[in-house]
């Protein structure tokens, strides 16, 4: 069975790779997302192991890895937001709506995002961000730990009766406590994956479950983002034709957040 330590240092160097596939082909959607998972990843199995080890070098981690996933958050907002008017476009294909002008705004603006997290500087916040959690990771020590597979099972069940028990008193209008209802399902969710092997009859039910609660929160609080970006956006556009997709698409995503959010109570197990 592989150690707690050695799953960590696996995920670390995940974030390596990750890091080197964004470097070489940063204009991929697709390769800031796997290198903001990578981090996020590690970040929530840190979280889950949070009481066995000491506070100062929790705090540390959590801090140091939260700051570099941030760097690649307004690229990945901007590519979902993408995305969602890729599928608006698709679903209303309107001769006169002159989509092509529109996406190549779009197109302009992700270019500049992405050269904001290549320059020099950012980039050398990020290798320091992760040698001092590379440096961290060496320091902890889980020999203190008598039995794992107990050690473990107890917070997975602790921790999904948790997000259960915020779940169900969750107020969907209250966007910052979704989001962070959302959190809590990802640390579930990453926990139950790479700590499977300690208790494999329940990580994987345990797993689905932080799943579902983490899609529907995910759901509506990207598109709650995209609906206030996308109005931000059409007030700072001079473009009329620009504007009124915007704001058309913005109206959507309204929508889309108040369908999920009638329904989401009674889907998530």
């Amino acid at each position: 069975m592989m150690s707690i330590t050695t799953i960590l240092q696996q995920q670390y160097h995940s974030i390596q790779t990750e890091q080197i596939r964004y470097q070489n082909n940063p204009y991929d959607p697709e390769r800031v997302h796997d290198l903001r998972v990578a981090i996020r990843t590690l970040r929530g199995l840190v979280k889950f192991l949070k009481r066995e080890m000491p506070q100062e070098t929790y705090e540390t981690l959590d801090r140091t890895l939260s700051n570099a996933a941030k760097i690649f958050s307004p690229l990945r907002d901007l590519d979902v937001l993408i995305v969602e008017a890729g599928a608006f476009a698709y679903a209303h294909p309107e001769g006169k709506a002159n989509y092509r002008d529109f996406f190549k705004m779009f197109d302009n603006k992700r270019h500049e995002e992405m050269q904001q997290t290549l320059v020099d500087s950012v980039q050398q916040e990020l290798t320091t961000d992760l040698d001092q959690v590379k440096a961290q990771l060496k320091t902890v020590n889980f020999n203190h730990v008598p039995d794992w597979t107990k050690l473990i099972a107890k917070e997975l069940k602790r921790r999904k009766h948790q997000l259960i028990k915020q779940y169900d008193h969750l107020d969907f209008q209250d966007y910052p406590r979704v989001h962070h209802v959302r959190k809590k399902a990802k640390t579930l969710r990453y926990s139950a994956t790479y700590f499977a092997e300690f208790v494999p009859k329940k990580a994987e039910k345990i797993r689905r479950q932080a799943k579902r609660v983490q899609d529907v929160c995910g759901s509506i609080t990207d598109a709650h983002v995209n609906y206030v970006a996308l109005n931000q956006l059409a007030s700072q556009t001079t473009d009329d034709n620009n504007k009124a997709l915007l704001l058309r698409i913005a109206r959507a995503q309204r929508e889309k957040f108040t369908a999920i959010k009638k329904s989401a109570k009674s889907n998530y197990l």
